[in-house]
Formats: C-alpha cells, sequence, structure tokens
C-alpha cells in the first residue's frame, strides 16, 4: 500500500487550501503535495468559472523530501469545482476527488469549495449525543396523559408494532437537564434532541402544533431551563424540526380539512379535498405540506417570526435544527421547491446568527441539495454509517438498513471506495458540517448491529476519526441493544450496575481524543491503506498528523515510508496489541486480530524543513 502515499495528494483542508472558507471573489492558494522524485514533471489546475472551463498553470518548490505545486484559484461562483491534469512518465492523468484517473472525467467527482460560508466554526470540534426525550431520564412531575398515550413504568418493555408509539415513560426535558453531568464526563460537546413540540405519539413527528414545546417534556420554561443548564456545562443544544409534513391532528390541518377557502388549505397538497392529500410515504396521519404557500412559509420557516426563527432566538437559542426528512421537503411529483425552501431555512438562521446549525436529514445521495446557501451539512448515512456497517456488520441485520434487498456486506476496498465518492459528491465544508453516526433512533443500534463486540469497538474508532461531526445515540456508550428503531429507544437505565464499565470507558477515551484533535476535527483526509480486512488513513491538519488504522480480522502490518510518516509514531489509542516500530526507512504499524488504533506522527516535516 505504499504507492497511496507517495503519489501525488490533495485534499480541500486547511492543509492544502489556503482558505477552505472563501468569500465571494476571493483568491485562494491551492496546493498539491507529492514526493520528490515522483515521476511527475507538470500540474495543472482546470476548474469552472461561471460555467466555463478555465485552465491556471502553477509554481513549484522542493523542500527536502517533497514537492509542492501551488495554484492561485479565484473563487467567483457559489460553488469552486477544481481537479489536477499531472503529465508524468505514463501520460497524463487527473487527480480528482476520487483520486487518480486516467480518463478525461466529467466534473462529477471534482473537489469543491463554497462561497456560501462554512458550517459554524464550533460544529467540527463537537461530538453530539442524541437523545430521544421520553426515553432518556425524569423529573417525575409528568401530569395526566392525553388519551392516545400509554402510560409505562421506567422498566417496561417496549412494545412490538403500532402500540410501541404510543408509549409514554415520562421522560422529560427538566429529567435531561439533571443528567448532564453524564455527558460531561463522557466528554460530547452537545446534545440533539428528536423533536419537542405537542404530538400524537411519543416520536413526535407528527406535530399537533408547533407554538410551543410539549407540556409533557415541561413546556416553554423546561426547554428555556435545558438551555441555561447547557451553556453552565458548556454543551451545544439542537432540535428537531419537520418541515416535510405535519401530523393529521395540527391546527393547521384541522382548519385546512374544516375549509377549503381556509389559508391553511393552501399549506397541504391536496388532491380532492378533504380526504385526499399527499402524505409522507403514504402515512394518512403524517399529511405533506405545500411550500407554495407564502403564508406557509412565513409561519414555519421564513423570517424571524416564525417556527424556525423563533426557537433559534432568545429565550430558546437553539444552536441549530436536524431537519426531519429534508430531502423529501417541498418535493411533490413535478413541484419541486427544496432549494427555496433550505435557502429561505438558511436566510432565517443567519439573520438570528451565522453560528447556527442547520443539518439536513437525508440518507442517500445529497449531492444535488450541497449546491450553496442552504444546509450545512447532513446526517451521513450514505458515507459513514452505511459503508462501516458493510464492513463490521451482521449479514442478517444489513437487510434492515435500506428500502429493497438492504445494505450488502463488503470488503475494505469496496468500502473506501463508497466513502470517497460520497466525499468527493458535496464540497469539503459540507463533509465538516455534517453529522457523522452510526445508527440512531431510526435504526439498530450499532452494538446489535455489528457483528461482534471487537467489531463495534473498530466501527465506533471510525466514527470518531471520519471526518464530520459525530454522534452517538444514548445509552450507546453503556452498551444497549436494540434490533430496530422501536427497541433501540428503550429506556436509559440509570442503575448503574447494569452498565458496561469498561465499553463505557473506551467509549470515553475516544470521544476525548476526537474532542481536543484539531487534525480529527478539520484535518484532510488521505489512504494509507485498503485490503479486504484492513483500512488506514491519515488525518493532518496544519498542526498535527494522525495515522488511524482499522482491522477486522488479522491482517499483515502496514509498511510506510519515513519520508512521509516521520522516524517514530506515539500511540494514542489502541489496545496493547498495537504497535509502530522502525524498519531501516519504514515504519511498520501492526495489530493482532480486530483492532483500532490512532498514532500520532511526527510534527510536520513539509512545514518544519528550512528553505534549500
Amino acid at each position: 500500500m505504499a504507492d497511496l502515499l507517495t503519489g501525488a495528494h490533495h485534499d480541500p483542508s486547511e492543509r492544502y487550501v489556503s482558505n477552505p472558507h472563501p468569500s465571494p471573489g476571493e483568491t485562494v492558494e491551492v496546493s498539491v503535495e507529492l514526493p520528490a522524485g515522483a515521476r511527475i514533471a507538470e500540474i495543472g489546475l482546470r476548474s469552472v468559472r461561471d460555467g466555463e472551463g478555465t485552465f491556471i498553470e502553477g509554481r513549484s518548490e522542493v523542500i527536502g523530501s517533497r514537492r509542492r505545486w501551488h495554484f492561485e484559484l479565484p473563487c467567483e461562483n457559489e460553488i469552486v469545482p477544481y481537479r489536477f491534469r499531472c503529465v508524468g512518465n505514463s501520460g497524463p492523468q487527473w487527480l480528482t476527488g476520487i483520486g487518480m484517473v486516467g480518463h478525461d472525467p466529467q466534473d462529477q467527482f471534482d473537489f469543491r469549495l463554497m462561497t456560501t460560508g462554512g458550517p459554524p466554526s464550533w460544529v467540527p470540534e463537537t461530538v453530539w449525543y442524541q437523545i430521544f426525550p421520553d426515553r432518556f431520564a425524569s423529573s417525575g412531575a409528568a401530569g395526566d396523559l392525553p388519551g392516545w398515550a400509554w402510560s409505562c413504568d421506567w422498566d417496561t418493555p417496549v412494545a412490538v408494532g403500532p402500540r410501541a408509539m404510543t408509549q409514554i415513560y415520562g421522560g422529560d426535558l427538566v429529567g435531561i437537564a439533571a443528567k448532564l453531568d453524564h455527558l460531561v464526563e463522557l466528554g460530547v460537546g452537545g446534545i440533539y434532541l428528536t423533536p419537542i413540540f405537542p404530538a400524537r405519539s411519543s416520536h413526535r413527528y407528527d406535530a399537533t402544533t408547533f407554538d410551543r414545546v410539549d407540556p409533557l417534556l415541561g413546556g416553554d420554561e423546561a426547554l428555556i431551563g435545558l438551555r441555561r443548564a447547557c451553556d453552565d456545562k458548556g454543551l451545544r443544544l439542537i432540535a428537531d424540526i419537520t418541515l416535510n409534513h405535519t401530523g393529521d391532528g395540527h391546527e393547521w390541518f384541522r382548519a385546512a380539512r374544516a375549509d377549503a377557502d381556509a389559508v391553511e388549505a393552501g399549506f397541504y397538497c391536496f388532491a380532492d379535498h378533504p380526504d385526499s392529500y399527499a402524505c409522507w410515504f403514504g402515512v394518512a396521519s403524517l399529511p405533506k405540506l405545500d411550500h407554495r404557500s407564502n403564508e406557509l412559509q412565513y409561519r414555519l420557516y421564513r423570517g424571524p417570526k416564525s417556527v424556525a426563527g423563533r426557537f433559534l432566538a432568545p429565550p430558546f437559542s437553539l444552536d441549530g435544527w436536524r431537519v426531519d426528512a429534508a430531502n423529501m421537503t417541498g418535493r411533490d411529483g413535478a413541484v419541486d421547491l427544496n432549494r427555496e425552501v433550505r435557502r429561505a431555512v438558511r436566510a432565517t438562521s443567519d439573520a438570528i446568527s451565522p453560528e447556527r446549525w442547520l443539518v439536513a436529514e437525508h440518507v442517500h445521495d445529497i449531492s444535488r441539495d450541497a449546491d450553496g446557501p442552504g444546509w450545512h451539512g447532513w446526517m451521513n448515512y450514505s458515507g459513514v454509517s452505511r459503508p462501516i456497517a458493510s464492513w463490521l456488520g451482521d449479514p442478517a441485520l444489513l437487510q434492515t438498513l435500506t428500502a429493497g434487498p438492504g445494505q450488502d456486506p463488503r470488503g475494505g476496498e469496496a468500502v473506501a471506495r463508497a466513502i470517497d465518492e460520497v466525499r468527493a459528491s458535496i464540497p469539503w465544508a459540507f463533509g465538516l458540517g455534517s453529522m457523522a453516526l452510526l445508527g440512531s433512533h431510526d435504526t439498530p443500534r450499532w452494538r446489535t448491529l455489528a457483528a461482534s463486540g471487537e467489531l463495534a469497538d473498530v466501527g465506533f474508532g471510525l466514527l470518531m476519526s471520519l471526518p464530520g461531526s459525530p454522534c452517538l445515540l444514548y445509552g450507546d456508550e453503556i452498551g444497549l441493544l436494540g434490533e430496530n428503531n422501536e427497541q433501540t429507544r428503550t429506556p436509559m437505565p440509570w442503575d448503574r450496575t447494569r452498565w458496561d464499565h469498561d465499553l463505557l470507558a473506551r467509549r470515553r477515551a475516544l470521544i476525548r481524543l476526537r474532542s481536543s484533535s484539531p487534525a480529527l476535527a478539520r484535518g484532510g483526509f488521505r489512504w494509507a491503506e485498503r485490503s479486504a480486512d484492513a483500512l488506514a488513513f491519515i488525518r493532518a491538519s496544519r498542526t498535527e498528523r494522525l495515522l488511524v488504522r482499522a482491522t477486522r480480522d488479522a491482517a499483515p502490518p502496514l509498511r510506510c515510508p519515513v519520508s512521509v510518516m516521520g522516524d517514530d509514531a506515539e500511540l494514542l489509542f489502541g489496545g496493547e496489541t498495537a504497535t509502530s516500530t522502525r524498519r531501516v526507512d519504514l515504519l511498520e504499524f501492526g495489530a493482532s486480530g480486530p483492532s483500532f488504533a490512532i498514532w500520532r506522527l511526527q510534527p510536520d516535516i513539509w512545514r518544519l524543513q528550512p528553505d534549500l
């Protein structure tokens, strides 16, 4: 695998771009790095400006054992695509976001910069903790339940089938605030709450109003109190908003069905009023919103008085929204207003504060929706959770992950290709602003999905080391299990004798490493190894370089040239079998069986060498 480290390399990170988040009209310097002895005589940069291809010549310099080519890239458009033409002994090749290719490629996998602003500055550094509010912790203050609800004791098993949606365990926002010390000790930096508005189910994606926080969760004052408690503990706080649909009990939908001439009738996609209407995946209790209505826009997401705006502003001051069903929002047959919706939501958010975060639920290819000022990122199922699961998951359970036949098992080479294609299809800043995850309240729990406990550890290590802002589901850190989304939503056990404390210690160590590492937060990405049973990559920022290696079975040691890696490496995380050994002009990295390890490499040789 040494060839992965001895060829030309570029990624749009701070290591190779003078400003990865350029302003419109700014010219940035981009660089390609390669060994000084590489058989590439000339490199040029091809970009697209105002829809037309342009070619830019660069300059090269040699420092020590490496050569860099530098280019001045004007950033005029919202999205700035570019790739590099490399001419060597074997003829011209193109360096693209998926690596070096020997044909004339389309622009689909070009590197991409955005001039519309990257994610809030704090997002890449944050590890998230997802909480299903009814199932995390209870203050004991719940009053009378509505007629649809089934009151359950904390240890009552989660039901199977539709009745599970009516189970209410009494978890609330005051209960969450009382348990924040657990999150601080774990090392996470933020909380992601699933919906908090009144509804007629425990998941609350069928909102009955957006005007207030559900009284079952403590109401508006409880959210304000949780916000203050998070501030005291140094934690961020985001919540779920649904722009695609409401519940059929929502006050808007009731008004719409009651009167075809009511303004709210224009909020929904009626085919034949009042009983035939579009809905989420054909579920009649989740009627779909029609974003052609200006009144809907202003009530829901356009402007500071909208639902989206009001909860981002004081006194609630949410740090952002996770946007449910973002891939479907504004799309109904021939009507597609998704671009207009996401830009309007972004304008509302930015007007309140550019440090508010918008992350979209999207479970497949988001490339066409990552085109400028809209979502800062997405829930990266395609580029993180599904590739990792396909490599480390139980084949029987992989069938549950996607529609149709489910997720196919894959070897490491195919997993690497999938990760590359997703990363190359979106702007670099969009990837850093995305939520990386292994699972959520909508999937099996990772420890159940993984083929073994050892492989679950390997997968969690990859989650904490791939680009993006990682998120774990409450209870993952103590070993909770669940084969489907109903079982996944089991109440958090606060009897610590039921916790897996060894697992908790391993999770805590990795989370704290991720939270303190500039390279893991903002660093570039370069493969060092891609084989059936082993994957390794380098994450490098301007101040730190790390080597990450994961194996799912016994694998030969990884041997890397000292000219690239440096003379020595410090083990930051890994089992007793993880080793690094100097052998003449190579560093050898090894471990036995399924393993995950992170080494800190020597300071960047390139930047420490004096000019020659």
